[in-house]
């Protein structure tokens, strides 16, 4: 009897022994991030080891444009970083390739502050009734005006219609020889081109109503929004050199904004504040020229798209807690209040407590809209 409760105690004593041991064992994580703000993110990081001692974070970078595919190798191999950063419109297909963890396994290591239901976009999240990835930040694509460059052209109203922007870009052509309006005319025309068709009563995708999907305009609707910022181009409003800019934070289209050699263009939030930064930087003791409005109106009312990034553990990680914790961390309020500051949070709590610049109110109001093919290319 004495022999077995002695054996009992001992291997109580080993199973808590290594209890304690993965608890208090050394966990190494990467994170891979895909913004410019590498330095910003790095000193959060250090924050997050400096309160988390027995965790330490490598912090990789990647362009967005490989973001996407390179996760996807990796996972299927069992590789990658332990905490990936994505699209809202990636999710679904990296749940559907097993490469990322569900909320539920997540969540038993430590209970979101508010609840799921505190993000926004989480339809976006669900793959067969189970959500994957934490929605991060959210944006969304408005107009931006040199207000000075306008009065200068006799421009006193904002545009609100495809027409009127055409229009004030030629005017604005004619009396000041500046441009009046320009845009990334390579991969990511296709934003302005969905806003353009959707605000005209097409999509370039929908639903079919069978599960699958089909075009959603007809060729004279799609013609026409090609010639409309093919236009720009043709007749000298906007220079040809936009043809290879693929981004609306391209120095070459931030320059002509900065300089007041160009009126009018549409960009993301954090593109936005990345201009109105540079301005400030460049000119300290100036009144900002800058103003913000909603989408341009077609046939039909303005349309925009709302986007953002997700927060997800890779399928793959050795450290599911440690990553979750990591997680939890990168979506709390300090984050965005001293690192990811060109960024909104994509959660109600936080984004009640947001206020806006007067030069950002365009974005604040802006009507945006969920899609699920609208995304891929973004940032």
């Amino acid at each position: 009897m004495r022999h077995h409760i002695l054996t009992k105690l001992l291997l109580a004593g080993t199973v808590l022994a290594m209890g304690a041991g993965s608890v208090l064992a050394d966990a190494n994580l990467v994170f891979r991030f895909n913004d410019s703000e590498r330095d910003e993110m790095r000193a959060a990081l250090d924050e997050f080891e400096a309160a988390n001692p027995g965790i330490k974070v490598e912090l990789q970078t990647i362009a967005w444009n490989d973001a996407r595919d390179q996760f996807l190798r990796e996972s299927a191999v069992g590789q990658g970083p332990d905490v990936v950063h994505i699209a809202f419109v990636w999710t679904q297909e990296m749940a559907e390739a097993e490469a990322i963890m569900p909320l539920d396994e997540l969540t038993k290591y430590g209970e979101l502050p508010n609840g799921f239901d505190d993000f926004i976009a989480t339809d976006l999240t669900m793959y067969e009734g189970k959500a994957y990835g934490l929605p991060w930040t959210a944006d969304t694509w408005a107009m931006v005006y040199r207000t000075d460059v306008l009065a200068d052209a006799g421009i006193d109203d904002l545009p609100t219609t495809w027409a009127d922007l055409r229009k004030d870009s030629e005017i604005i052509k004619e009396k000041t020889g500046k441009t009046g309006f320009s845009f990334p005319a390579a991969n990511q025309v296709w934003f302005p081109a969905n806003y353009y068709l959707w605000s005209n009563g097409g999509s370039f995708i929908e639903a079919d109503g069978n599960g699958g999907y089909k075009v959603g305009a007809t060729r004279e609707q799609i013609a026409d929004d090609m010639n409309y910022f093919k236009g720009y181009i043709d007749d000298g409003l906007a220079p040809r050199s936009i043809l290879s800019i693929d981004e609306p934070q391209d120095p070459a289209l931030m320059q002509g904004l900065l300089d007041g050699s160009q009126a009018m263009a549409l960009m993301p939030t954090n593109t936005y504040r990345q201009l109105l930064g540079a301005y400030e930087q460049a000119h300290p003791d100036e009144k900002i020229p800058f103003n913000s409005g909603i989408m341009m109106a077609g046939s039909q009312a303005p349309q925009t798209h709302l986007g953002g990034r997700t927060l997800a553990v890779n399928a793959n990680t050795e450290h599911p807690e440690e990553a979750w914790k990591l997680v939890q961390f990168l979506s709390s309020a300090p984050i965005f209040e001293k690192y990811y500051t060109n960024q909104f949070p994509a959660q109600k709590s936080l984004l009640s407590k947001i206020e806006y610049r007067p030069e950002e109110l365009g974005f604040a109001k802006e009507p945006g809209r969920s899609h699920p093919h609208l995304g891929c290319l973004c940032r």
